[in-house]
């Protein structure tokens, strides 16, 4: 064997081609290709460690580990609809730590390309127990529960308890869900920050029912740094809005959420940086937006239900204008609003109530933010833009990349193919444009610039009457276009470029 492959840096740049990029990134799904860092880890010593590092690193089970016991301990059987691995009889703390050679590779339980059985919940508890999870996982940094606990074998899974019994003194990022709401207020199921002292990221689940206060004291944890939290609680456990060092945070907002500033000298999330509000009225977002002290905050999404009045949205443009002195450098901001009936877009003025207009006196207060590179505003009702508001968007957002401009209105939209020639002309960086404008007018000159960066082009919801030449303008306006959207298309544009 050449002398380079014994230098194990040089071992480990081979065996990354064989590994999905995707793998190193918190949230995604693993996927490396087994077969072939299996019959590397056989070629000879040298390859055996560094390969099986990378075999073992990431596992959606419990299973692979387990059934490297010996085989008389445990068995594969059919609960339900799932096949489960199960123990017959209790293994000696011999044949646990015999495990250790395979198990201190264990970087994440997570989500994997290659799906591995379930094993039976008592295993799980028994393999998570204190002491021998500490000599198992002694490296362990990513743990889903709902991952290694998923199946019809699992209603009755515990999460709580189960981590109170777990000592991971490694462990920064920890996801689980919680089913059974009937079980709140129990002392048990205090999650207690001492099994996961280095714990950075907490995502949480609520099944059924709302996430009572009393599972997590985020006062536990002021080191967290990102949080998902699929319900807050209408009533108390909002001490998250005092993590010092939370960055990313994911919440789906009650209506009542209120801050009250003065309760603590702390700033409230000082260190966020993204921001993700699943809500059913903006007054939370705005109050929120305007409560927090950060100086870096970066991209601010939110998605609401039903779709917000005119009154809610000019409060919560004013409270971003505000973001904006503290946050200068806000790149991103995705607003969607849900439309008042899902089968089509109908213009709000056919119902009763308050306008779900946005006009141009509204949208102007965004053009202070001078550093978006993203801009998503789905909006229910006429988005009032016309070829000179589109003039003021190409000075206010020379850097913007994606630009996605959608009303629900039936209304002739304002913007012709003009207004989209100056801004491609001057928003060199544009990549991604989802836009309604009235094509039926084709310039009769070829476009005299040229767009290299726009690779995306949706106007599926514009006027149009000749179909030909405005695709013909458009792909010499934008000669690197890779997906082009047209009238005609069936259902609303895709936003997820």
């Amino acid at each position: 064997m050449h002398p380079c492959l014994r230098i194990t840096e040089i071992l480990d740049l081979i065996i990354s081609f064989m590994v999905d990029e995707r793998i190193h990134e918190p949230g995604e799904v693993c996927g490396i290709r087994h077969q072939g860092i299996a019959r590397l880890a056989r070629t000879c010593k040298a390859f055996k460690d560094p390969a099986l590092d990378v075999l073992w690193r990431t596992q959606p089970s419990l299973s692979p580990l387990i059934m490297c016991l010996p085989n008389h301990l445990w068995t594969v059987k059919k609960e339900q609809s799932d096949w489960v691995v199960t123990l017959r009889e209790e293994p000696s703390p011999k044949d646990w730590l015999s495990l250790q050679k395979y198990s201190h590779r264990i970087r994440a339980f997570n989500y994997c390309s290659r799906r591995q059985p379930p094993v039976c919940p008592r295993t799980i508890d028994t393999v998570f127990s204190p002491n021998l999870s500490q000599e198992l996982f002694p490296r362990l940094r990513t743990l889903d529960l709902e991952v290694i606990g998923h199946g019809p074998a699992f209603p009755s899974l515990h999460p709580i308890p189960l981590l109170n019994s777990t000592s991971l003194p490694q462990l920064v990022r920890l996801t689980f869900a919680i089913s059974h709401t009937d079980l709140f207020g129990l002392p048990w199921l205090h999650f207690k920050p001492a099994c996961a002292p280095s714990l950075q990221a907490l995502s949480i689940n609520v099944r059924r029912g709302r996430f009572d206060p009393l599972v997590v004291n985020f006062a536990d944890f002021p080191s967290l740094q990102s949080l998902y939290l699929s319900d807050v609680p209408s009533r108390g456990g909002w001490e998250w809005i005092r993590l010092q060092h939370l960055y990313d945070l994911t919440a789906t907002l009650p209506n009542d959420f209120d801050i009250d500033v003065n309760s603590s000298r702390q700033p409230i999330l000082p260190s966020l940086q993204r921001l993700n509000l699943n809500v059913g009225t903006l007054n939370p977002v705005t109050k929120l937006l305007s409560s927090t002290a950060s100086s870096d905050l970066d991209s601010v999404k939110v998605s609401c239900r039903p779709p917000a009045t005119l009154s809610d949205t000019y409060a919560l443009f004013r409270a971003i204008e505000r973001v904006h002195e503290r946050s200068p450098n806000l790149g991103t901001l995705d607003v969607r609003y849900s439309y008042p009936i899902a089968s089509s877009p109908i213009h709000p003025s056919t119902f009763n109530g308050p306008s779900y207009d946005l006009p141009r006196s509204t949208l102007a207060l965004l053009l202070v933010c001078r550093h978006l590179r993203v801009l998503k505003l789905r909006v229910t009702g006429t988005l009032d833009i016309d070829d000179a508001f589109v003039t003021k968007i190409t000075h206010s957002w020379p850097g913007i990349e994606v630009l996605y401009l959608y009303g629900s209105s039936q209304d002739i939209p304002r913007v012709s193919l003009e207004g989209i020639h100056e801004l491609l002309w001057r928003c060199q960086r544009l990549s991604s444009l989802t836009i309604q404008i009235d094509a039926r007018i084709v310039p009769e000159e070829e476009p005299q610039t040229r767009s290299l960066s726009l690779e995306a082009l949706d106007i599926a919801s514009s006027r149009m009457t000749g179909g030909r030449a405005v695709e013909q303008y458009l792909r010499i306006l934008a000669p690197k276009l890779k997906s082009l959207m047209l009238p005609g298309h069936r259902g609303f544009p895709d936003i997820s470029y």
